[in-house]
């Protein structure tokens, strides 16, 4: 329960350290100057300027934190907040985890967990026709002498491995379903279908990368069990699939 808990808040909580943290060195550096020798004109200027800046991570944390439970508009305000969340708080994240030796993964998981929040809150009361299923070719069965790139209707279904079902729920639910097997793959296939929303299936470092790259796109993740180790004959719930494809039907 504990560590369910530390998935769901260990990413706003390091970015919210952060931002304290950076905030109380900048007042101490002002107060420290100004009641040892006073400010300069210069120095003035120069602790407005990082004042402005300060403000503007403060304000765009908290407009992030508020888009996990209300869409930002207008639309252009949702961009700029999706842009400093994938390049500018999860490197903050990530630095202040690494100095205080927090476990990759599971900031990673958190990341994850908060950027589904702000996909699914975007996606309210709205219908999307043009769904990608993303899935790595670890699904599928390593013995399977049919190698599944890109098009997942090359899969003969014969049920060895879980490749098989997602596609039939692809069918089912009438969303496009692709095979990636990397970074660039999975690219080309999103610039191909160009779709609405994504729901991407891969282990943490993976799908870390893969939201953060299509950032543009709203990306829901959904991360992969490893029972055999990593890359190598993954799983993944079907019923989380299905789950997060309706969420945005």
């Amino acid at each position: 329960m504990k560590e369910d808990y530390l998935n769901v808040i260990k990413f706003p909580l390091l970015v919210s350290l952060s931002l304290a943290v950076i905030a109380a060195a900048f007042f101490g550096l002002v107060f420290g100057s100004y009641f040892k020798l006073g400010l300069s004109a210069s120095e003035t200027v120069i602790y407005i300027v990082l004042f402005a800046i300060l403000a503007i991570l403060v304000a765009s944390w908290v407009l992030n934190l508020f888009s996990t439970h209300s869409r930002i508009r207008p639309r252009w305000l949702e961009i700029y907040a999706k842009w400093m969340l994938v390049h500018i708080y999860y490197n903050l994240a990530s630095f202040l985890g690494y100095i205080t030796f927090q476990k990759r993964q599971q900031m990673q998981e958190s990341f994850l967990n908060f950027n589904n929040e702000i996909v699914l809150s975007a996606a309210k009361n709205i219908n999307h026709t043009n769904i990608l299923l993303l899935l790595p070719h670890c699904l599928q069965n390593s013995k399977c002498k049919i190698r599944v790139t890109a098009n997942i209707n090359d899969c003969a279904s014969c049920g060895k491995c879980e490749i098989a079902e997602l596609k039939a729920l692809a069918e089912k639910l009438s969303v496009k379903a692709a095979v990636a097997t990397g970074g660039s793959l999975a690219r080309k296939i999103i610039r191909d279908v160009m779709p609405d929303v994504i729901v991407a299936v891969a282990c943490h470092r993976d799908l870390t990368d893969g939201v953060r790259d299509a950032w543009r796109f709203p990306t829901f993740g959904v991360l992969n069990e490893r029972p055999n180790g990593p890359c190598f004959e993954t799983c993944v719930s079907l019923h989380t699939i299905e789950f997060a494809i309706r969420k945005f039907q």
